[in-house]
């Protein structure tokens, strides 16, 4: 039986729309990080700065504040526990590595997040 019920439209053809569980909590994670922050309404602490650093030079300073940031959103939802995360330079953006574990079930699970600036995407 699922614990979490919503809807998303992530990898989804819009004829199933519905998702649980740990699906509903990785699309919640993407699209946290495809949110810039600043640009939620009524809420301007809602987001990620990686959007911010794409196209910077990848200094520890950009590295930390990077890191700060994703860590802060994961462990924003009660519904996972981060156990590491990494980020590197990649292609055309920035490359992040997270483990996740799922409060609910004895789950965890790894992730690669590619956060493109050519497309202005987080993918996973």
């Amino acid at each position: 039986m699922a614990n979490y019920y919503g809807y998303t439209s992530i990898g989804r053809d819009f004829v199933d729309t519905a998702a649980t569980d740990q699906v509903l909590i990785r699309a919640d994670l993407i699209n946290h990080f495809n949110t810039r922050l600043g640009e939620r309404l009524m809420n301007p602490g809602f987001g990620c700065v990686v959007w911010d650093y794409i196209f910077d030079p990848f200094t520890d300073e950009v590295r930390y504040a990077v890191i700060e940031n994703l860590q802060s959103i994961v462990e924003s939802d009660p519904r996972v526990v981060l156990r590491s995360l990494d980020v590197a330079e990649w292609e055309h953006g920035l490359q992040v590595e997270l483990s996740i574990a799922y409060v609910e079930g004895n789950q965890a699970e790894d992730m690669i997040v590619s956060f493109d600036g050519q497309s202005g995407k987080a993918t996973y």
